[in-house]
């Protein structure tokens, strides 16, 4: 189970924005900050917008910032409006019997699906930016990875 591209790109974006608060952050330096490609991004902003979370002004001064505040948004909020984690509604297994006493996968995948949706409903923005510290950022560490793989070299932690 796993989120999708598109959800761990607006969480990306989201964040960076509430690092960045009232500095309104162009489609370039968003792409840079996030590595998110900047052609793919104003597809991620559209939803974001469309749900109240940010807004976009065109022109000189212009670019993308919050509206809402970072301590009351969630990580679910982020995610539910580009690419909700939707319950399993049939049985995995297509057993046409179980009803409402789910077989022992459905249970399982329904649980996790509500504890992955659980956690990220009680953690907001301003938390991950919050515990972020020191940490480097997991799209920077993505990077390296990926260009040490081209390079055909290993990656040590701490890289």
């Amino acid at each position: 189970m796993t989120v999708s591209q598109t959800a761990e790109y607006a969480l990306r974006a989201v964040t960076w924005l509430a690092q960045n608060p009232g500095e309104p952050q162009t489609t370039q330096q968003l792409s840079e900050a996030t590595k998110v490609s900047a052609t793919y991004l104003p597809k991620v902003f559209q939803h974001l917008i469309r749900a109240g979370l940010i807004s976009g002004q065109r022109g000189v001064g212009g670019g993308y910032t919050l509206t809402r505040d970072p301590e009351v948004v969630t990580l679910l909020d982020v995610v539910d409006c580009v690419d909700p984690i939707v319950r399993i509604e049939r049985c995995p297994l297509h057993l046409q019997t179980h009803g409402m006493n789910l077989c022992p996968l459905h249970r399982v995948l329904r649980d996790a699906i509500d504890e992955v949706r659980q956690r990220l409903g009680t953690t907001t923005v301003a938390d991950v930016v919050r515990d972020a510290g020191d940490l480097k950022p997991l799209c920077e560490v993505r990077a390296k990875i990926s260009e040490a793989r081209k390079g055909g070299r290993s990656v040590q932690s701490g890289d």
